[in-house]
């Protein structure tokens, strides 16, 4: 971010949550609480950055280079340290297969793009950026090939790099077509999610930190974007929108907070049903504290999609994003849906896995 307040806010950030976007008319069944298992990571890295690949492989980057990676759906996992990359905080992640993954270093002043084709024991520096207010708040990927990643404002718009090669090359997006910023806004790189892809170029980036929490949209890989205001609360360096997730193209969630009071409960979770071209306001009665993290996950044999968000006061899940059921348990940064279940990761080496509860 521009300020270094809100880029000191922006570092220690870990956000909100919550979750769908249905016809509002239609409610469902809400459901029992989650139980987390807590899995060996074979390290103390801290994580924020969670992604899983379409053959169920799981990659997650952590404090001090650090990246893990599960095949069995984070039941056990491999731990391995980026060369070169030993004194930064890896808070992105777009995990392509068992073998291919990107991460994406955050740090003030210094973006850095890597990527391993060999299950993580060797990683090639892509991209290294090293201008004054540099800082990649998330990447995603909507091919192996096909990639975007972004940042806090410079020079008034958001950064936005892209690569068509596989990284081979990243582009720099003309300013003339980048998202531009109003005064103190910036991205969270709290969970790997305040940028996320869709199918067919569609692509979100959600930010807070200046008067208004919005959502930016692409639906051309990023070459052009449209916003929209949303009702979460903002107004703070530390405030807004932390993360985001579309269970397809048009019903999304975005959730968020102030993580500097991660146990208040507010105007924290918004949803869309067009593609996030508007956001109508969720859990309209306030019982979502901050959080990080949302995702959505079927299972049990149910149609509607699960929403399930976490932060640093616990996890809350819901089955309509109107109302939302709160877990007590550990904090936790980031959380996704694998296989139908759920794996999610914190602080000092904490990842956990949890089966999709059934509906009460």
């Amino acid at each position: 971010m521009p300020q270094q307040s809100i880029r000191h806010a922006r570092r220690w950030a870990a956000a909100m949550l919550v979750v769908v976007a249905l016809p509002p008319a239609r409610v469902y069944p809400q459901t029992s609480p989650l139980t987390w298992q807590a899995r060996a990571a074979g390290t103390q890295a801290s994580f924020r950055g969670l992604s899983v690949a379409h053959d169920g492989t799981v990659w997650v980057g952590g404090t001090h280079g650090t990246v893990i990676r599960s095949t069995d759906g984070g039941a056990t996992w491999a731990s391995d340290t980026v060369a070169g990359a030993a004194t930064f905080d890896l808070r992105g992640v777009a995990a392509i297969d068992s073998m291919t993954a990107f991460v994406a270093v955050s740090s003030a002043d210094t973006g850095r793009i890597y990527r391993t084709d060999d299950g993580g024991h060797s990683w090639r520096l892509q991209l290294r950026d090293e201008r004054p207010g540099v800082f990649l708040d998330g990447i995603a990927c909507w091919t192996r090939s096909r990639c975007l990643a972004a940042g806090d404002p410079i020079a008034g718009h958001f950064l936005i790099v892209t690569t068509d090669d596989g990284g081979e090359q990243w582009t720099e997006r003309d300013t003339s077509t980048t998202p531009s910023a109003m005064n103190g806004e910036a991205a969270f790189a709290a969970s790997n999610s305040s940028v996320v892809a869709g199918s067919d170029g569609r692509t979100w980036l959600v930010t807070g930190g200046g008067p208004g929490a919005r959502v930016w949209r692409s639906s051309d890989y990023g070459h052009t974007w449209h916003v929209a205001g949303t009702p979460v609360a903002a107004g703070a360096p530390s405030a807004g929108i932390f993360s985001v997730a579309f269970c397809d193209d048009q019903h999304g969630v975005a959730v968020g907070g102030n993580y500097r009071l991660p146990d208040s409960t507010g105007a924290h979770v918004a949803l869309s049903s067009d593609g996030g071209a508007t956001w109508t306001a969720g859990d309209a009665a306030h019982t979502t504290p901050y959080l990080s993290g949302v995702t959505c996950v079927a299972g049990n044999g149910q149609s509607q999609p699960l929403f399930v968000a976490v932060g640093p006061s616990g996890t809350v899940s819901s089955s309509d994003g109107l109302q939302w059921n709160r877990t007590a348990g550990p904090g936790f940064n980031a959380v996704a849906a694998v296989n139908g279940a759920l794996v999610a990761v914190g602080g000092n080496g904490l990842v956990a896995t949890s089966a999709v509860p059934q509906r009460r």
